[in-house]
């Protein structure tokens, strides 16, 4: 009789894991925020975030790391129904975008070792020389719509690190913290030109049906928020406070 207590036990909770509704995930890898491994699996400080919460809510998520590209058409397909770090202007009309920024893209001007810039100073600093943009980015402003420099477009931010330490390109615009990470696993000779360029706090989209959970979901992030959760997180991934970028203080990321 015990055993079969066991038994029926065993296949409620699988059942009720079954029953669980999952809501589908797209985002192009973005360490320490989002990404994937075959050795870690999904894994950052947005996806712990967002299973904690999701988990919460008795409800499940199913990710899948992509590029930007694919996530995008993918959601005009319906094939997913929510995009991270989105572009607004790219996915469907009717889609919707969170309120709270969990995450901050800090644009830097990095060069190569040998470049005998030291500082950012101004974008007019970088006329006439070879800049790598990467096609699907979403520049922030100033950088975006700027034209006195020589655009070379590569198809992924991989490509434009691998010119810019090559010395095919004399400049890319691209996240500090994801840069310092690819030039320490592949030993590549860059360097960024402080102080940052700018900081843009990103949104995730999702579909217009997703609405009332999503209000729950922010009211979940600022009371992480207000607890210290997202500090700890930061500081244990980044070496700085959440609180810190939101404010604009970014002088602890650049040490």
């Amino acid at each position: 009789m015990r055993r079969l207590a066991v038994l029926l036990i065993f296949w409620l909770t699988l059942a009720s894991a079954q029953a669980r509704e999952q809501f589908t995930v797209c985002f192009d890898d973005w360490a320490p925020y989002a990404a994937y491994t075959p050795e870690r699996g999904h894994y950052g400080i947005t996806v712990a975030l967002m299973r904690e919460i999701f988990n919460d809510m008795g409800l499940g998520l199913k990710l899948q790391s992509a590029t930007q590209s694919r996530c995008v058409a993918a959601a005009h397909a319906g094939r997913i129904d929510i995009m991270l770090f989105g572009d607004k202007e790219a996915l469907p009309a009717h889609w919707l975008a969170t309120n709270i920024p969990t995450e901050f893209w800090l644009v830097g001007a990095w060069v190569p070792q040998q470049s005998p810039l030291q500082r950012y100073e101004q974008l007019a600093q970088f006329n006439g020389l070879r800049v790598a943009m990467v096609t699907d980015y979403i520049y922030p402003a100033p950088i975006h719509g700027y034209h006195g420099w020589r655009s070379v477009m590569v198809g992924d931010a991989i490509d434009g690190v691998r010119q810019l330490a090559a010395r095919r390109v004399d400049v890319m615009f691209d996240d500090l913290i994801w840069m310092r990470q690819i030039a320490k696993s592949k030993k590549l000779k860059i360097r960024m030109l402080p102080p940052l360029i700018a900081a843009q706090p990103q949104q995730h989209f999702y579909k217009p049906h997703l609405a009332p959970l999503f209000e729950r979901y922010e009211q979940e992030v600022q009371a992480r928020i207000k607890r210290g959760e997202l500090d700890a997180s930061y500081r244990a991934e980044l070496g700085i406070s959440y609180d810190a970028l939101r404010r604009g203080d970014y002088a602890g990321a650049l040490q």
